[in-house]
């Protein structure tokens, strides 16, 4: 089973949770009714029940629904074989993947032993986990969608439900509701003496990956994908790393910009802020913003060219300057009125340095109103070289991403964006793309382009995905 992005993933859980909720009404009506007499409850209790039933539907939507963007069929009959690959493998794909199908299961180890008070004892709880995940493992393989059987995806979620019904177990025990034997306490306390070294496992994992892409899940990838390009490709390309970190950005915009005192942390941003009212935040990312004072509201009335001669000014003056730097873009900036009407209340001029050059990426913004500069924004990111690395041939990065759904995907049948049934790529160029990279890298990417097919229509497009091999 594939979870997919775990950030992108909220939106989804959340309206999954909601649709259960409303689902398991109707449900648990049919169950009460034939039910009341012979187990009745206290309102605490139906309120267990349903959470419980509620539970059981999204982790059915979760696992059986056909999604169309699952991995084609197939078995995995080795066990620790898939964790292992996982494990070893660059994918941070696959070690979501482990997590996530450990914490499917922990609620059904809470709830089974609170439902159910009678199973008292860990081993039934393990038996019953292993069961209905081996349900759900082959109801995944004979229903449509191309899931796979998969028994790592059995010996996890029973895992994750022996650390649940662990936590309950032992939580009663501390709290004098329940009498348990010694081999109970000891087992429960080892399902969850494991969990340190789990949770050390996938940080050392995650943290031992030298390269690291940003690409999140997308459902755009087509269902069918080729590549057929014979151009000759580049084997290796040299990698990028920030050149500075965000205390020592802080350090050299202090100094350039003659703001003293000592910066504060604020939800990871560093602010420093001067007597005269003056602030400059230094982003996570290295990114920046001089704050200078409020905007006035109203655009300025020198033409276009002044503005840009006045920016491009101010940055030479205070060691912004990139030689690399085109010509500015003018552009309006807008605000509301008391109204709520939209009006121009202010300029802007943005520096960009060149496209896919991977030592410099990102422009610097300036705003004007008719008093003159007012903030400065800077996405302007300066990288070093670090060292060459294997790439991927287009093809196998291409077969990667078919199986990861990371990546990109830019593709338009009329204007309407849809998830295109084929794909067929001639032409693979390296590119670099910050926003593609993470933990402050630069990386080459796979601009991989050609036609996607999507019910008799078709379009030019590409898929960008990783390069970097391992």
């Amino acid at each position: 089973m594939y979870f997919g992005d775990m950030g992108s993933n909220i939106h989804t859980m959340f309206w999954t949770g909601l649709f259960g909720l409303l689902a398991a009404a109707p449900v648990y009506a049919v169950i009460w009714l034939f039910t009341r007499r012979r187990f009745p409850a206290g309102a605490g209790i139906h309120v267990l029940r349903y959470l419980f039933l509620t539970y059981l539907i999204c982790v059915g939507m979760m696992t059986l629904v056909p999604s169309g963007f699952d991995a084609a069929g197939g078995a995995n009959l080795v066990p620790f074989s898939s964790i292992a690959d996982a494990l070893l493998s660059t994918s941070e794909v696959a070690l979501q993947l482990l997590f996530l199908n450990i914490l499917m299961f922990v609620p059904m180890g809470v709830f089974l032993p609170w439902v159910f008070p009678k199973l008292d004892r860990l081993y039934k709880a393990v038996l019953i986990f292993l069961g209905a995940t081996l349900l759900i493992e082959l109801l995944q393989a004979v229903l449509p969608g191309g899931r796979a059987f998969d028994i790592d995806d059995i010996l996890l979620n029973a895992f994750g439900g022996a650390i649940g019904y662990s936590l309950f177990a032992l939580v009663s025990m501390l709290a004098g509701k329940k009498e348990a034997l010694l081999r109970e306490k000891i087992a429960c306390a080892a399902v969850l003496a494991l969990l340190p070294a789990v949770a050390l496992g996938f940080t050392a994992t995650e943290n031992g990956r030298e390269f690291k892409y940003g690409f999140s899940y997308t459902l755009m990838v087509p269902e069918e994908a080729q590549f057929t390009g014979q151009e000759e490709v580049p084997r290796t390309a040299m990698t990028y790393v920030r050149a500075v970190s965000q205390e020592g950005i802080m350090a050299g915009l202090a100094e350039k910009l003659s703001i003293a005192g000592q910066p504060r942390e604020d939800g990871g941003h560093l602010i420093l802020e001067a007597e005269g009212g003056e602030s400059l935040t230094v982003f996570p990312d290295g990114g920046w913003m001089l704050h200078l004072r409020d905007p006035d509201g109203f655009p300025p009335d020198e033409p276009d060219e002044a503005l840009a001669a006045d920016a491009a000014k101010f940055l030479q003056e205070h060691g912004f300057w990139q030689e690399a730097f085109g010509p500015a873009d003018i552009n309006d900036t807008f605000g509301v009125d008391f109204d709520g009407t939209e009006r121009v209340n202010g300029k802007q001029a943005v520096f960009r340095a060149p496209e896919n050059d991977p030592a410099l990426w990102g422009g610097i913004d300036i705003l004007f109103d008719d008093d003159g500069i007012y903030e400065v924004y800077s996405g302007l990111y300066q990288y070093a070289p670090y060292r060459e690395a294997e790439l991927m041939p287009p093809g196998e990065a291409l077969a990667e991403i078919m199986k990861t759904h990371r990546c990109y995907v830019a593709v338009e049948f009329g204007t309407v964006t849809s998830h295109p049934q084929k794909a067929v790529l001639d032409r693979a160029e390296l590119v670099y793309d910050w926003g593609m990279s993470a933990a402050g890298q630069n990386l080459p990417v796979w601009k991989l382009s050609g036609t996607f097919y999507d019910h008799g229509r078709q379009a030019q497009g590409y898929i960008m995905a990783p390069a970097i091999r391992g």
